[in-house]
Formats: C-alpha cells, structure tokens, sequence
C-alpha cells in the first residue's frame, strides 16, 4: 500500500535548499562586488598619490640638477608654501641624517629600497600623531636622501565609508534576500503541494483528478500537462480493465447461483451418501466462488470511489465491540479469545458496512492463519488531528517481512501449493476500503510475536 502522506518538512526540504541558496547567491554576489569596487576604488586613489609622489620627486631633482641644494631647498619651501595638495609631504636629509628642508618630523623607521613606492606610518611637523603615507625616496649625490609622497588620508577616509556602507548594504541585503527567499519558498511549495494533493488524489483511486494548469507555460505547466496526459490514459486503461472485471463478475454471478440451486435440488432428492457429500461440497465450493466474485465486484467499486456518499457518522467504538461480540463464540470455538482496546466512544464520519467488512475479514484471517495463537487484539486509537488507527493483532506466527508485499497483493497467496481455502482478495479488499477512506494498510509485527495489521484512516471524529 502507498505511504501515508507525511507532513512537509521546511528545513531540509529541496525547495528550502534553493532558497537558501538563491539567497546566499545574493549575499555573496553583492559582498563580491563591494569588494571588488572598494579595491579598485582604493587602488585607482593610491595609484594616483604614488604618480603624484613621482612627479614631485622628479620636478624637484631637476631643480637639484640646475641649481644644486640651495635651489631643491628653494623649491622646496615654495611648494609647500604654495601647494594646494595639503597630503604633500616631503623631507630633504643629508648624508648626517639632518634635516635640510620639508614638512616631516622624522625619516622613515623602515625606508624601504631606494625609488620603491613604500607604505608606512609618518609624521608631519607640528603634528602629534603619525598618519599613513605612502612615500618613495630619492637617493642624491654626496649621500643625502630625497623623500617626496602622499598622505594616504582619503584612503583611510574611503575604507571607513566602505566598511560602514559595507555593513549597511549587507544588512539591507540580507532583508531583502531572506524575503526573497520566503517568497520563492512560498510560490515553490504552493505549485509542488498541488501536485502532490492531486498524486494523493489519484494514488486513493481518484483518477479523474487533473493538475490546474495557468497560462504561463512554465515548467510546472509542462510537468501538469504530461501528468495529466498520463493520468487520462491510466484512466482510460484501468476503466477498461474495471469494466472487463465487473461484467465478467457480474456475469458470472447468475450462472454461478443456477449451478447453486441445481446442486441442492439434487442433493434433495440423492439418497447415496457418497453423491450427497459430493453434491454438499460442490455447494461449499459454488459458495466459495459466490464469495470470490462478490469480494472482485466489491474490491473494483472500492477502487472507483463508488460507497463515498455513503459515509455517515457512527460510534467506530461500538462497531468494534459489536464485532468482537459477533465473532466471539467463533473464536471460543477457534481457542482464541478477542478483547477490544479503546476509548469508551469515538464518533466518526466514514463507510460503517465497508469498515466492518474489512475488520471482518482481518478476523477471519487471524482466524484461519494465526495458528498456535489464542489472543486476537482489537485496537483503535486516536492519531493526530482528525485521525485513527485501527489495529487487529493476534499472537500467531505473523508474516515475514518479505512476504508481506505478496500478502497485500490481489491474489496473493503465501501457501503456494493452496491447501487452505481463500482466493488471496482479503487483504486487497482491506487496502482497497482503506484508501477509500483516504488512508493506508500497514503489516507489521505485534508484541511480542504474532502480526500486527493497521489501518491509518484520516476520518476525523465527527462533531
């Protein structure tokens, strides 16, 4: 039998994964691209204080070359005095480490090699702390030494800016990202949870369910469009095949019961006690197939949906009590004793007739096959929201888990050579009524030993 439908869990799930990982895309896309602006940003602005460092540098050399220290000195003074880059800086030191001109407190504490654009931490006079500059340094004849440079203050300014647009951005991102996603995970899990009402649907015998489709074209409607197509021609299909079964059962039924009645009219006037107890189990036999053809007619407007506007509401309680009394001097007979375990009424809305045949037939077969046994258990219980489970045990030998596929199956039979009576429709027909209530079969083990058959039927309690 098909498994119950479970409740959809978020976390985990494939539509939440995508999700989380559209949104993580976001993120990391958006901290990619502020990194990679922030770098460029700052690289472009370093790269013009070193040009600027370089120009100077060179302007001042070539006035070193015409007019020796006296005019560098000069040119120095003038510069700062007349520059309106206030990030300039520049010290002339010689070959003693004095300073002969410029605007520094102090050289380098690690210079770097001679002409290499360096980064460090310098201070200007009159200041009272060091700043980040970015310098190179000229070497001169007679060993004095020419620092020119930039202030790397825009620098710090722009990373500052950057780390607090940064943070704002990536707060900004991460809201917009999560309702992104909520809304993706929303319209995802809307589509995929109609589909899998109407897999449901179809699954419980409902086959002329059909996937709504919208008129985008989208790739759901792609995926409805070849469901629905399948789902036609499985209907289409397992009508012929309901109609072949139902007007051969039907059929059959007429002639079954003429070969009925003539068998007891001649067991009426047979007085040979050998021909009479043939013409009696040819009766029982006439009856066994009465009853595998009413089970087939049964089993096949079970599977049509056909009893649905039959359910009402009932006491399920009371029905199992009247059912354990019903079977109880049967099972006396059997050595087995039925007892019933639930709550003093539970009203329901479902099939009563269809229900009682069910749990008939699962007391007939603990019954027949739970040999060795003497205790068959009726158990009903409230499961969730709007649900029960109904549970007939018996302590016997059980079924195999290996062999319980083939117990469920419509003429299934675990005694290969058939030397019990029984056409293997039971427990279909069980399934059957219980996915027409909309819930399923499941065999499993009892305690301690024997088999365990529950019913899981979302029929709610009835108001």
């Amino acid at each position: 039998m098909s498994e119950a439908a479970t409740p959809p869990k978020l976390l985990g799930s494939t539509t939440w994964r995508l999700a989380v990982t559209l949104a993580l895309t976001q993120i990391i896309t958006l901290a990619l691209g502020l990194g990679i602006m922030h770098a460029l940003t700052r690289q472009t602005l370093e790269s013009d204080a070193r040009i600027a460092a370089e120009v100077a540098n060179g302007d001042l050399r070539e006035q070193w070359r015409t007019g020796g220290n006296a005019a560098l000195t000069r040119a120095i003074e003038d510069r700062l005095r007349a520059s309106e880059d206030r990030h300039f800086v520049v010290l002339l030191r010689n070959a003693d480490g004095k300073a002969l001109a410029g605007n520094l407190a102090g050289w380098p504490a690690a210079p770097g090699p001679p002409l290499r654009w360096t980064i460090g931490q310098l201070t200007r006079s009159g200041a009272d702390r060091a700043q980040t500059t970015g310098f190179l340094i000229q070497p001169l004849p007679d060993g004095q030494s020419l620092l020119t440079g930039e202030v790397m203050q825009d620098q710090e300014q722009l990373t500052q800016a950057s780390e607090q647009s940064f943070a704002y951005a990536m707060l900004a991102e991460l809201v917009i990202a999560a309702l992104a996603s909520w809304l993706i995970l929303r319209v995802l899990e809307r589509r995929i949870d109609h589909f899998s009402r109407a897999a449901r649907d179809i699954a419980s015998g409902r086959l002329n369910t059909r996937i709504a489709l919208k008129t985008d074209g989208d790739a759901f409607d792609r995926l409805g469009i070849a469901i629905n197509a399948m789902v036609e021609r499985i209907e289409a299909l397992v009508g012929e095949l309901r109609a072949v079964t139902d007007s051969m059962a039907h059929d059959l039924r007429s002639p079954v019961a003429r070969i009925r009645s003539s068998l007891e009219r001649s067991l009426e006037v047979v007085s040979d006690p050998s021909a009479r107890g043939a013409l009696a189990d040819a009766i029982d036999e006439t009856d066994g197939l009465q009853r595998l053809l009413d089970t087939a007619l049964e089993i096949s407007r079970s599977e049509a949906g056909i009893g649905r506007s039959q359910f009402a509401a009932f006491d399920l309680t009371a029905m199992m009590r009247d059912l354990a009394e019903v079977y109880g001097p049967l099972a006396e007979d059997e050595g087995f004793e039925i007892t019933v375990s639930a709550p003093a009424t539970l009203p329901v809305v479902a099939h009563r007739e269809l229900l009682f045949r069910a749990i008939s037939n699962l007391i007939d077969n603990a019954l027949k096959y739970a040999a060795g046994g003497s205790v068959i258990g009726l158990g009903l219980v409230l499961a969730g929201a709007g649900g029960v489970v109904l549970t007939v045990s018996d302590n016997g030998p059980g079924i195999p888990p290996a062999d319980r596929e083939e117990a469920v199956r419509r003429f299934g039979r675990l005694d290969p050579a058939r030397t019990r009576s029984g056409a293997g429709l039971g427990m279909a027909l069980v399934g059957t009524i219980a996915s027409l209530h909309g819930g399923t079969m499941e065999l499993g083990e009892a305690s301690p030993r024997g088999l365990a058959v529950k019913l899981a039927l979302p029929i709610g309690a009835a108001a």
